[in-house]
């Protein structure tokens, strides 16, 4: 048995070393299945962040009660990102971003 504690860590890459920006990504947004989610989505990205997206609905929860919205979108930065994540997951009706 060998003793891996003296072992150097492994750093773990840096956001700028895994995607170059600009960059188009496909984000998956969870949401309560209602008309009001997708257009939710849609100013979210047109007008608060300033930069076009294509969404299509996805699927729909097992019971109903939940639907996903893919949202391809071109990102110019990591602050971009970040903002889609954290913001994008306090929109009104959604639930989680992906």
């Amino acid at each position: 048995m060998t003793d891996n504690t003296n072992a150097p860590e492994k750093e773990e890459p840096k956001l700028e070393e895994l995607i170059q920006f600009p960059a188009k990504l496909t984000f998956k947004f969870i949401g309560n299945n209602n008309d009001a989610v997708e257009g939710i989505i849609k100013t979210f990205f047109d007008e608060k962040l300033a930069i076009g997206s294509q969404i299509s609905e996805g699927r729909k929860s097992r019971t109903g009660k939940y639907v996903t919205f893919n949202v391809s979108a071109t990102v110019n930065d990591k602050e971009t990102l970040h903002r889609i994540y954290n913001e994008g997951a306090e929109l009104p009706h959604v639930q989680h971003v992906l």
